[in-house]
């Protein structure tokens, strides 16, 4: 579908000036050779020795020591208009190292903004006393864990695992429900059993490693280093209720040969809600058994997508009557980040009474969770917790 371009003209042109302007004050400076360390809060004296060199490089450098030592495939936001040499930020803005100021729009990892006072003092201390992992007794990470399971009281998920990233959390639910379900289940069939089942999102995005890449169709479909998804994984689509299969809104779906006509938003959550529950069937008509099902509350990389009302539960329902067991991935969504939730997964009945059916067995948070340092976690039910006790994927 042709994309609408609802930019008035007059903006359109004041924009490209301004975004010309930029680029030329960027490449004029960039003949310079001013050193990064020129403009920002910082000055000289303020850097450590071990960063003196780093700071020190010209912006040329910069480009040519990344263009040479970092992967292609590593992008670089702008680069069609020069590239962002970002030397600071503080609250919402960030800084390059010409002095320019940029509002930040795109950021997903610092939810309390950047250079947050608080924040700095809270790691300059910490760093100053000890960092190591978490084998060790620390007031830190035992508080830490009892104030993320409190962010989802009442409820049983009660079970902390901190990781260093997003994609490690929705690697390790993967490995917490395969363990769960090769505990609990009844079939005797060992190769059945170790090989259970995923259904996520089409469009969905949930981490690099290879399991989490096999559930993210927005990553997979990229490149050519794949053919197909794996026989445990099914694909459903996303429920999408603009520009999707089933449209709530009758002129979109007009517009759009992939629609078909629904006259409301619970008749879309039930079309959509059908394929997990047609997947739901399949599994289990093939003898296999279903590991987990996993969503963003709200997808994000795909597009910001809000599901319509009644979906979670309808599938949350399939998934539970078929063994398997819900995860809700919070990594981009959680912390707040849709207004009037906590977490992405109670939109859809945010204004209901606290109903324990709908709970997640498994969330997975990060990025907002550091602010910006490599934090992550996954937070479960004693009951999933305890399969790793008892099963082969102990840790």
């Amino acid at each position: 579908m042709e994309k609408k371009n609802f930019v008035t003209p007059l903006l359109g042109f004041v924009s490209t000036a301004l975004l010309a302007r930029t680029i030329k004050l960027r490449q004029s400076r960039h003949a310079t050779g001013r050193s990064c360390v020129q403009t920002g809060a910082g000055t000289q004296a303020d850097i450590p020795e071990s960063l003196s060199e780093s700071y020190s490089l010209i912006p040329r450098e910069v480009e040519e020591h990344r263009s040479c030592y970092i992967s292609k495939s590593c992008s670089v936001s702008y680069a069609n208009s020069g590239s962002l040499h970002i030397r600071n930020g503080r609250k919402s803005r960030l800084f390059d190292v010409f002095g320019n100021s940029y509002l930040d729009t795109r950021n997903n990892v610092a939810h309390c903004g950047h250079n947050h006072p608080e924040i700095v003092r809270a790691v300059s201390y910490q760093m100053s006393q000890i960092n190591t992992n978490t084998r060790y007794l620390h007031p830190n990470a035992s508080l830490l864990a009892k104030k993320l399971v409190d962010l989802f009281s009442p409820s049983p998920l009660e079970v902390v695992f901190f990781v260093n990233s997003g994609s490690e959390a929705n690697d390790l639910a993967l490995r917490l429900a395969r363990a769960f379900k090769v505990h609990t289940s009844k079939e005797k069939d060992a190769t059945t059993c170790r090989e259970p089942h995923v259904i996520a999102i089409d469009a969905a995005y949930h981490g690099h490693t290879m399991t989490t890449l096999n559930i993210s169709p927005y990553k997979y479909n990229q490149g050519d280093e794949f053919t197909k998804y794996p026989d445990d994984v099914k694909i459903v689509p996303c429920p999408d209720t603009y520009r999707g299969k089933h449209s709530i809104d009758q002129s979109k779906a007009s517009n759009n040969h992939h629609a078909s006509e629904r006259s409301s938003e619970e008749d879309a959550a039930r079309a959509y809600a059908a394929y997990v529950e047609k997947a739901c069937d399949e599994i289990k008509s093939q003898g296999k058994i279903l590991g987990a099902f996993i969503m963003e509350g709200g997808m994000s990389v795909g597009g910001v997508i809000l599901p319509p009302k009644s979906y979670l539960r309808r599938c949350i329902k399939a998934v539970r009557d078929a063994g398997g067991v819900y995860i809700a991935d919070e990594v981009q969504t959680g912390f707040g980040r849709l207004g009037k939730c906590m977490w992405a997964y109670q939109y859809s009945f945010a204004d209901e009474n606290n109903d324990t059916e709908l709970t997640p067995d498994i969330v997975t948070v990060g990025k907002p969770f550091g602010n910006g340092i490599p934090l992550a976690a996954v937070v479960t039910t004693s009951k999933i917790a305890s399969a790793f006790k008892v099963s082969v994927f102990s840790c």
